[in-house]
Order: C-alpha cells, then structure tokens, then sequence
C-alpha cells in the first residue's frame, strides 16, 4: 500500500511551505496529486512542472521501494525564470506516517 510525503516550497534546507502524507492506490491518483500541487504554483505564475515532468516524478516515486530523498519537480519563480529555486517534493511514507498525520489534522 503506497503512502507518500508530498511537499512543495523553497528547495534547499528550508521548511516547505506546505506538507502532507497521502494513501494513494494508483499511479494516477499519485500523478493528480502531484499535478495539484504544480498547478498551484503555475496559477501564481511560476514556470515549470508541466505534464510530461509530473508524469516522470509520480512514476519514478511509485517505483521506488526504499525510503529515501524526495524526487523534486523543479519549478521557477515569474521574476527569474532561470532559477528552478522552488519545487514539488515526493518521497514514500510507511503507514505509522500516514496515521500520524491523519492524527495530527
């Protein structure tokens, strides 16, 4: 059963602005996921994370077996379009995660 953390925010040694763990059951509900927090940077008019990049991330990470470092979607803000400073973060969670957080909120 795949739990995963998501988060999005500044990349580096920064708290991410926003974080949850989520239970998905398909590589597609995983994809959405990932899809809606891309589209909230995108709506603020940052660049990056299109289709083909959350499609990548979301199979890499629903492939991945081991707990390890996040899998980040790079985006950039508007006023620097070069500079991917900021991303989506995926990585897997275990279900003592899941229930903590469910807990939490």
């Amino acid at each position: 059963m795949p739990y995963f953390h998501i988060s999005s925010g500044p990349r580096g040694c920064y708290m991410p602005d926003n974080a949850a763990v989520i239970y998905v059951k398909t590589r597609r509900e995983l994809r959405a996921a990932i899809a809606y927090e891309a589209e909230c940077y995108r709506e603020a008019g940052f660049v990056g994370a299109n289709a083909r990049a959350v499609s990548a991330v979301a199979t890499a990470a629903w492939r991945e077996r081991s707990l390890t470092l996040p899998y980040a979607l790079p985006l950039a803000p508007p006023h620097a379009r070069r500079n991917y400073c900021h991303g989506v973060f995926v990585s897997r969670a275990t279900r003592d995660d899941y229930r903590d957080y469910v807990r939490e909120s």
